[in-house]
């Protein structure tokens, strides 16, 4: 395990937290290359467990950053096994 966290995490951390500063959480959202889409779901969805709302400047930056994800996964999907080749437990 690694002793220091890496720049991605730190910056996800900085994203969620609440007492941190609007201008700072929008700034390492922007500076993510690709936000995970559990990380921006958390952001757009209101839910009753969270006290206070999430500021509508990062609120819009996450929407787009959900859309531009969306759009590179639709883009490039997953590799599939080529057809006739299985793993060594026989699943395909």
């Amino acid at each position: 395990m690694p002793k220091f966290m890496s720049a991605e995490t730190a910056l996800q951390r900085l994203v969620e937290d609440e007492k941190a500063p609007v201008s700072a959480r929008c700034e390492a959202l922007r500076q993510l290359d690709h936000p995970p889409l559990a990380l921006l779901r958390r952001l757009l969805v209101d839910t009753a467990q969270r006290k206070t709302p999430v500021p509508a400047r990062l609120k819009s930056i996450a929407a787009l950053a959900y859309a531009r994800e969306l759009a590179l996964r639709k883009l490039k999907p997953r590799k599939q096994n080529p057809v006739g080749i299985t793993n060594s437990l026989g699943i395909v």
